[in-house]
């Protein structure tokens, strides 16, 4: 008889090879492509249940293969809510009932048309967009300012899209629907002459005739389209202009908005005579205005301030402003008749710097409670829309959309902004990605419809329940070995990382993007009971870059199989991007991987018992030990304790002994810790086959009898549950 030691061996040594021998059995193969090929046809519990295959295949798998016969215990397992610690599953003490409950998702994804995620997103999104106006803006203006210059008659203006696109927009005009023959006649209309083109269109009410006469005053062009000056526009029509499309085309008051209203204050206060003058003109006064919070105040009003004598108790700004009017009137350099103080400016340099710093820090602080209040009043209409139908047709929500994608108003029509959004942004054959159009493409990502426009499952790497279950086990294996001192430290550290998984996990949309978060990925890795400090981003990147339909494929590789199973957890398809063909209906592609995994382990395990029995109890042991939490987990397991009785020579008296002393004895000889390094642990097992070769104890209990429970016996609160149910 081949010795146990060497029987081991020889199964363990190559545990991959072993275990492709169990899946190329005649059997097993049928039994396994039947599984594969069906599991995904389940949309039912009753469904899953009825078919005997299907259903035994996955008993076996999580070994509960003793239990097939119970379906009525079983059915309420599968009902459990696993994230509720008081559901059934949950409140069982063998823990292979949550597994297999987790395994399956019998209950239905819940429906969103947008995540807190994809909200925050768009959001973001939206935040930008307005932020970027700044650059644009800045871009635009500085190409009109340069070649505004250039122009040596009104066709050069006229002929120059982005130049007379920038001049019409600056006066509110949309050049649509006007031909360059009616630009023309308006840009070279005198304006002072009643019957020149352009007023013309005043005196006959024309549509747009008051913005086109400001227009034709803005240029200096003669008749025959020649510039009358030497340039197209003089500086001050020229900042005009600028001014004016700044302000026509800005959502909310920019950066760039902010600099040229400071350069212009600047160039300006320094040549004023009086605070007349500084009233007289709209922008500096408005900088006033803005730099010192005085609201609408009239220009009168402030005329007294700035000439108070800032001395005198009595004086108007003390008054009636007190200290703050007081102050303002320090500000500025105006006599009490208003004029310039002699021998200075209207500001000094301190002063001006005084100015200058209040208005940075308020110019916007009313457009900033305009767009906050947006925001707030498009996450609470958002919050009752139930379809898109309803979500297109409130003005808020479409001009969140219009100006965090970027659209014009009238550029896409409802029904084609309907058809983005219902499309399937990983359909290379829907609306959005047809249309080659980014912005219809990224819309689709944010929100969640089905075709017919209702709101459906959200698509992520991970779906809802395999996050939630993916960041409870990480919780586990972090405070598994911890005392109880050092495990309520722990357990925070974990559970903060956890949420960090579960809130990035649902923005994650590529392979590249999850390998560039180690945070997000390092949490998986050790929810699978890995060791994220032993994995390299290299490792990382092969793992994931592997086909897992080809054996040859680097995961699949690995000797360790729970690497294929936790690439296969993801939502990503062979190019690394999101796709919803990895979705099962009850369950998912790495579940399903791990179902058959499972199954041919323990099939290999059975194989292996029906020569030598401890062969099987070592290979189980290999398998279960790194699951253990503590001495009581090892106890509770007859398997598992006769393993350790042989190795360490304990008869089996020993299990007949006081519990506490039975955990006490097995923390003297055994660091359950060592047990997660896999080198320990395979330095312990082939221990255990020469203690059990050399004890040959040939009246031991089999190992089927041990691993089905000892006897046949199924635990009390499996009896005490059977028990209810036929009540």
């Amino acid at each position: 008889m081949v010795s146990t030691y060497l029987s081991y061996n020889l199964v363990n040594r190559d545990i991959k090879g072993s275990l492709n021998r169990t899946a190329s059995d005649p059997l097993v193969a049928r039994q396994t492509e039947y599984f594969k090929q069906n599991i995904g046809k389940v949309t039912t519990l009753e469904g899953f249940l009825d078919d005997y295959q299907l259903y035994s295949y996955a008993m076996k798998a999580h070994g509960l293969e003793e239990m097939t016969y119970a379906k009525a215990f079983m059915k309420k397992v599968l009902e459990s809510d696993l994230s509720d610690e008081k559901s059934f599953a949950n409140q069982l003490t063998d823990e292979r009932y949550r597994n297999f409950a987790a395994s399956f998702q019998f209950s239905a994804e819940k429906t969103d048309l947008q995540t807190d995620s994809q909200q925050a997103r768009l959001l973001e999104k939206y935040e930008a967009s307005l932020a970027a106006q700044s650059d644009t803006l800045e871009a635009e203006a500085f190409y009109y300012e340069s070649m505004i210059d250039k122009v040596t008659n009104v066709s050069g203006l006229v002929n120059n899209s982005r130049l007379m696109t920038f001049a019409l927009d600056a006066y509110g005009i949309d050049g649509t629907y006007y031909t360059k023959d009616h630009l023309t006649k308006v840009l070279t209309s005198d304006t002072s002459d009643p019957d020149s083109y352009v007023n013309q269109l005043v005196a006959n009410g024309a549509a747009n005739a008051a913005s086109f006469l400001k227009l034709a005053q803005a240029f200096s062009f003669n008749a025959d389209g020649s510039l009358s000056g030497a340039t197209a526009q003089t500086a001050a029509q020229k900042e005009a202009t600028v001014s004016l499309y700044v302000n026509e085309e800005q959502i909310y008051v920019t950066d760039y908005y902010r600099q040229r209203e400071r350069a212009y204050y600047e160039s300006k206060i320094s040549t004023l005579t009086s605070v007349d003058e500084l009233t007289a003109d709209t922008r500096l006064f408005n900088y006033v205005r803005t730099a010192f919070e005085l609201g609408s105040m009239t220009a009168s009003t402030f005329k007294q301030i700035v000439t108070s004598d800032t001395s005198d108790p009595d004086s108007y700004a003390a008054t009636n402003g007190g200290d703050a009017w007081v102050a303002i009137a320090g500000k500025f350099n105006f006599a009490s008749d208003g004029t310039v103080e002699s021998g200075m400016t209207a500001q000094g340099t301190t002063q001006l710097a005084s100015t200058h710093s209040g208005f940075a820090t308020f110019y916007d602080d009313a457009d900033e409670e305009r767009k906050e209040a947006l925001i707030d009043l498009f996450k609470t209409r958002i919050a009752d829309v139930q379809n898109v139908d309803k979500l297109l047709a409130d003005t808020t929500m479409r001009l969140v959309l219009q100006r965090t994608f970027g659209f014009e108003a009238n550029e896409f029509s409802t029904r084609d902004l309907k058809r983005a959004l219902t499309s399937d942004f990983t359909d290379p054959n829907s609306f959005a990605n047809k249309s080659k159009d980014t912005r219809l493409i990224e819309m689709s990502k944010l929100f969640n419809f089905d075709s017919e426009g209702n709101a459906g499952v959200p698509l992520a790497p991970h779906n809802t329940l395999t996050a939630t279950m993916i960041a409870k086990q990480f919780v586990i294996n972090e405070v598994r070995f911890l005392s109880a001192n050092e495990k309520t430290a722990a357990r925070e550290a974990a559970t903060k990382k956890a949420e960090v998984y579960q809130e990035r996990i649902q923005s994650i949309g590529t392979v590249k993007e999850l390998l560039a978060d180690r945070e997000v990925l390092d949490v998986v890795i050790g929810a699978f009971g890995l060791d994220p400090k032993d994995v390299t981003d290299d490792f990382l990147k092969q793992a994931f870059g592997s086909d897992l339909s080809d054996r040859k494929s680097f995961v699949n590789q690995q000797p360790d199989s729970r690497w294929a199973e936790l690439v296969a957890s993801f939502n990503f398809d062979a190019n690394g991007n999101l796709t919803r063909e990895t979705m099962g209906t009850i369950q998912q592609r790495g579940e399903t991987m791990e179902t058959v995994n499972k199954y041919l382990r323990q099939t290999l395990e059975e194989a292996e018992g029906e020569s030598n029995e401890a062969v099987r109890l070592a290979l189980y042991f290999q398998r279960a030990a790194p699951n253990i939490t503590d001495a009581y987990g090892l106890i509770a397991d007859d398997a598992l304790m006769a393993v350790f009785r042989t190795t360490f020579g304990f008869s089996d008296e020993f299990s007949n002994m006081d519990v506490d002393q039975q955990a006490r004895i097995i923390n003297e000889n055994l660091k359950l810790a060592d047990l997660q390094d896999p080198a320990k642990l395979e330095r312990f097992l082939q221990r255990y086959t020469a203690m059990y070769d050399t004890q040959n104890n040939v009246g031991a209990s089999s190992a089927a009898t041990i691993l089905a429970g000892g006897g046949g016996t199924i635990s009390a609160d499996l009896l005490f549950s059977l028990a209810q149910l036929k009540a």
